[in-house]
């Protein structure tokens, strides 16, 4: 009994699957034609994004644009309002960031000025740091060497940071500049 039972399933899916190949070969013509028009479809599509993306400076030129017969085509004359994640384009907003660039140049030039008195400053304190190392060499002081030392530390140090401020004026000058 389960024998027959099997040789009738085995017969009926096999006739199934007749049916199902008959009737995808007699239609074969249908679905290639129909893959093909989909295939050729979706390479135009790719094309013409290509074209549209590569060529849409070129059309955004008065004298060339013209000249030109596919720069007449819909997808040259507006140029995109969303992004291709979908969300809107924001369009920068030229005199605003120019205004922006000059007030900061502005201020920077500004601070600039606190730099350069800063260093001066600084070069100063270099300057009467070394005359204290003199004075605490020829003292009297018992500590006079660790003194000597420290100071000649902070001349160093000094030196170094007055450098800095410089060589920070002059990028920021160089900056303003270009």
């Amino acid at each position: 009994m389960i024998e027959l039972a099997k040789d009738y399933a085995a017969s009926i899916f096999g006739y199934a699957v007749k049916v199902v190949a008959d009737a995808f070969h007699f239609n074969r013509r249908i679905f290639s034609f129909v893959l093909g028009i989909t295939i050729v479809w979706f390479l135009l599509s790719m094309m013409t994004s290509q074209l549209v993306f590569f060529a849409r400076p070129v059309c955004s030129l008065p004298v060339v644009s013209s000249m030109i017969p596919f720069c007449r085509w819909e997808a040259f004359k507006e140029s995109s309002t969303h992004t291709s994640a979908g969300r809107p384009v924001r369009w920068a907003n030229y005199p605003k960031l120019v205004d922006l660039q000059t007030r900061a140049f502005d201020q920077l030039l500004d601070e600039s000025v606190g730099n350069k008195r800063l260093a001066l400053a600084v070069k100063r304190a270099e300057m009467a740091s070394n005359d204290l190392i003199t004075m605490v060499r020829a003292s009297e002081l018992k500590s006079r060497d660790q003194i000597a030392e420290r100071l000649n530390k902070f001349v160093d140090d000094a030196r170094g940071t007055g450098r800095s401020l410089h060589s920070l004026g002059a990028k920021i000058q160089g900056a303003v500049d270009s």
